[in-house]
């Protein structure tokens, strides 16, 4: 595998992260594909024809996470880009739902997003004293709706995350970005995730995020993306 980039995705067995790995994979990139499936993540593994290398791992679990980037980092030496990606979304009556259900949604979105990006600054970014994360947070994270108080409580948060680190780590070369897309095409937004009266057909491809982060990777060091918020047309409201 080419060590020369090496871009870590989190979430990366379905969806925007499992479309980012091949993307990237495919343009040169060395992927660090993590998530719990470990069957998923192999498949994946055979589909990028050895340039995506599974690491799987439960990024809601501080020990796993630093146990698994002490591997990327012994496997690889260096880590160019942090995608956290990983995310689940529970829609229902903040009330009415579970502790269980409002652990795992803090605990992936937010949490998870914190775990990694810690690790990746410690054991490799800030040593090289270069790098790029992109925190893949969502318009939940801006705006609100009553249906998914927990879910936009989490993204909230990985906004503010990430805007206090990305002032932060500017004089560590290590640039920042918040993307906040509207709705994708992926399992993640079926069924009652989706608003009512939105046409889940009309929403952006998973494709659309890799190459709006491959935009934002190709900017010079000097210009920082702080955040970008883009949705389908279908989701105005």
């Amino acid at each position: 595998m080419n060590k020369k980039n090496v871009m870590v995705v989190t979430g990366a067995s379905s969806g925007v992260g499992r479309a980012i790995s091949l993307y990237f994979s495919s343009r040169g990139y060395s992927v660090c594909a993590l998530a719990r499936s470990k069957d998923k993540l192999e498949t994946l593994e055979k589909e990028s024809k050895g340039n995506v290398r599974a690491y799987p791992v439960d990024v809601s679990n501080s020990e796993q996470v630093i146990k698994i980037f002490e591997k990327i980092v012994d496997d690889f030496s260096q880590i160019d880009v942090l995608i956290n990606n990983a995310g689940i979304v529970k829609i229902g009556t903040y009330w009415e739902q579970s502790i269980e259900e409002i652990d795992q949604m803090v605990d992936v979105n937010l949490k998870g997003t914190m775990y990694c990006t810690h690790a990746a600054l410690n054991l490799a970014m800030i040593p090289r004293r270069s790098g790029r994360i992109i925190n893949m947070s969502s318009v939940a994270g801006i705006r609100t709706n009553s249906r998914a108080t927990v879910y936009q409580a989490s993204k909230h948060g990985q906004v503010g995350f990430g805007y206090s680190i990305a002032e932060a780590l500017i004089p560590y070369n290590i640039l920042v970005t918040t993307l906040c897309p509207g709705g994708i095409d992926t399992p993640l937004w079926k069924g009652d995730s989706i608003p009512d009266g939105i046409e889940s057909e009309k929403f952006m491809k998973p494709d659309e995020l890799s190459e709006t982060i491959e935009f934002v990777l190709g900017r010079p060091v000097t210009t920082l993306f702080k955040q970008m918020m883009f949705f389908p047309t279908c989701d105005w409201n």
